[in-house]
């Protein structure tokens, strides 16, 4: 029952997510197909400032990236993929960058041999935050990535240390109710996961 379903779902695009779920484990156990989030599609190349167009929720940063006035700043992106915000930020202002991703190992691996030697100083992919050698934060980015991190608020609490200035957090679903809630997230071919619908009064506090 389960695979007819699952190949329906991939014959038909229109469904995005299967069920609700009262907890992130629940969502995980619910099929064996259930893994992390990856999406095969964007691992063929490092995304550089010229292919990059500073338009919707890649935006925000880069104005906050300027009004911070400083000649060079440090940010840490977390699920920045291919296409990290470095790239926009350095597309569209004079500011020097120091841009840390969090990724998946797997993508680090990927990813590592394909960033122009040019930018191999600015921008540097980690897989663990026990690598993360910063002493201080300018900008904290979560580009449509906290949703599909179980452990989201024990890594907010260990980077507010690093004392950001600026938390950006963009195309995430949030709702009114008291609680968050869960689902699993299809619409990435051949990737099914996890993803989180918070409750805005809890992520507030």
């Amino acid at each position: 029952m389960i695979r007819k379903f699952l190949r329906l779902i991939k014959k038909n695009r229109r469904y995005e997510y299967i069920g609700k779920f009262s907890s992130y484990q629940k969502a995980q156990s619910y099929f064996d197909k259930v893994n992390v989030y990856f999406d095969n599609r964007f691992t063929s190349k490092f995304y550089t400032p010229t292919d990059v167009e500073v338009t919707d929720r890649f935006y925000i940063t880069s104005v906050l990236a300027s009004l911070l006035k400083k000649k060079k700043i440090n940010v840490l992106d977390i699920g920045g993929g291919v296409n990290p915000i470095f790239s926009y930020i350095k597309q569209s202002t004079n500011i020097s960058t120091n841009c840390i991703v969090l990724e998946t190992e797997k993508l680090v691996k990927l990813i590592k041999r394909k960033i122009p030697r040019k930018f191999k100083k600015s921008v540097k992919y980690i897989s663990s935050l026990d690598h993360l050698k910063l002493k201080h934060l300018d900008i904290l980015c979560f580009n449509s990535s906290i949703q599909y991190l179980d452990n989201y608020e024990k890594i907010i609490k260990r980077l507010s240390n690093l004392k950001p200035l600026y938390i950006v957090i963009t195309r995430t679903p949030f709702h009114l109710e008291d609680k968050n809630y869960y689902s699993l997230q299809c619409a990435i071919k051949g990737s099914l996961h996890p993803i989180i619908f918070f409750s805005f009064k809890k992520f507030k506090k």
